[in-house]
């Protein structure tokens, strides 16, 4: 039963990283991207309701997760170095294992995946951060560094049909 407070305990984790520090200046309303099309991840995921996050899905058989975040109508544009911080800011012990720069919905996006710790637990991340038409969008997927690669696939077939307006 320990390791799956483990998984819980790193699984709320992980979702608190999609929702990335953001810094808002006065004057515009931040809001979530609108028409955002997808395939929603297929069992053992489970969608769950985060109110930090735009989408979120659990497996239920490694409770790895796979999330999406986005805001819109923010005056200031951060690059995505600076998108990329923040979504590994919580993470400690952190090792960048890839960041790369690659196209993605069109855009010039990146790729970034990373072990760490969170509350003591080794855990592994990959992460696309995406600018497009006035948005920021972060998609991630992570879990245990023991549990990441059994459903990875999963995480790349969301991304595979994951369309930003």
């Amino acid at each position: 039963m320990g390791d799956m407070k483990n998984h819980i305990i790193v699984c709320s984790m992980f979702i608190l990283l999609g929702g990335c520090v953001s810094v808002s200046l006065p004057g515009k309303k931040v809001v979530s991207a609108k028409d955002v099309a997808f395939e929603a991840p297929s069992s053992p995921f489970k969608e769950i309701k985060m109110s930090n996050v735009d989408k979120a899905w659990l497996s239920d058989k490694t409770a790895n997760t796979i999330s999406y975040f986005s805001e819109c109508g923010n005056t200031a544009d951060p690059s995505l170095e600076t998108l990329e911080s923040d979504a590994v800011s919580a993470i400690n012990d952190l090792k960048v294992i890839k960041s790369e720069d690659l196209q993605f919905n069109g855009r010039e996006a990146r790729q970034t995946i990373v072990t760490g710790k969170l509350d003591g637990v080794p855990v592994k991340m990959s992460f696309v951060l995406l600018k497009k038409n006035g948005c920021n969008y972060t998609l991630s997927y992570g879990g245990t560094a023991a549990q990441f690669s059994q459903e990875e696939s999963a995480f790349e077939n969301f991304k595979r049909n994951f369309r930003a307006p």
